[in-house]
């Protein structure tokens, strides 16, 4: 049941950082936004493989298998685009459809688990994640005519294609530790991933930002402790993302870290006392059911 813990966490901590990200998407680019999950989580990161490897040399064996960096790179580049999709997603009136739609990754991850993993779940664990699904997105758009009224607008497109995204990067993630073979540790396999990808993707959009938005890094400095309480938050949320990933199958960890919404819902409640919604108790108990039967039918 540890997978059940750290997907909890991740949902968790990725809520926090959401909280964070959306206070810095007021004050810079949506690529220098994306730039400060990752920057600032790299130093965290170097700190804690070293203490747990003492050295680098794990990592240059794992860089030693081609397959290994070839699926790191492809999911790197997949977690870059969603995010920005993802932001971008906020400027349409009816972002609340596509980010609700986003959410069908979970789906989608199940499926793309079997096409390139060849994974796939039973039937009662497959329903769950698709009971629960249809949960999240009564909860998050609070309106099913919503979606129907807004089905081939552009904001589903882009939503569709947030989670189509998300998915692909996930399971090239999970597929990435499936090249680590000098190790039979589950921990070990999850911290070379993401340091690998840190690595990667913060090189990306420096190089971009450098190039293209060369001022955003003043509006960094300036923001330097919620850039730092942002990387803080993302490493902790995707290290508990990775190790979940290397014990179970993605779709089901993501099923549960589904929760997040949950956790977004309370922090939102607590802050604003907003009353409560009877098709959002509607969208939270068929979650809630869903996810009991991801879990009991594992």
């Amino acid at each position: 049941m540890n997978w059940i813990v750290t997907s909890i966490l991740g949902a968790f901590f990725q809520n926090a950082r959401s909280s964070v990200q959306k206070k810095l998407n007021a004050e810079m680019s949506l690529m220098a936004s994306t730039y400060v999950r990752f920057a600032f989580s790299l130093p965290i990161l170097l700190i804690v493989f070293c203490l747990h490897f003492e050295n680098l040399n794990y990592l240059s064996m794992a860089i030693q298998s081609s397959s290994f960096i070839i699926y790191v790179f492809i999911a790197s580049v997949l977690q870059i685009t969603f995010t920005l999709l993802f932001l971008y997603l906020f400027k349409f009136t009816n972002f609340l459809v596509g980010t609700a739609l986003s959410k069908t990754e979970v789906i989608q991850i199940a499926f793309f688990e079997f096409i390139i993993l060849k994974d796939y779940l039973n039937f009662y664990a497959l329903l769950g994640i698709m009971i629960s699904t249809f949960g999240v997105i009564i909860f998050s758009t609070k309106n099913l005519k919503n979606i129907v009224n807004s089905f081939f607008s552009k904001s589903t497109i882009v939503g569709l294609f947030c989670g189509t995204l998300l998915a692909l990067s996930v399971v090239f993630y999970r597929g990435s530790m499936e090249f680590i073979e000098f190790t039979n540790k589950n921990f070990d396999k999850a911290l070379l991933t993401l340091f690998a990808a840190t690595i990667i993707q913060t090189s990306l959009i420096t190089l971009y930002l450098i190039f293209f938005e060369l001022n955003e890094f003043k509006k960094i400095k300036s923001n330097i402790k919620l850039s730092a309480l942002a990387g803080l938050f993302g490493f902790s949320a995707t290290i508990s993302w990775f190790y979940s990933f290397s014990l179970v199958q993605a779709a089901l960890v993501r099923a549960v870290g589904q929760i997040e919404l949950l956790f977004s819902y309370i922090s939102s409640r607590f802050m604003f006392r907003e009353k409560i919604k009877f098709i959002e108790i509607i969208g939270i108990i068929i979650f809630v059911f869903g996810l009991l039967l991801v879990i009991l039918n594992k």
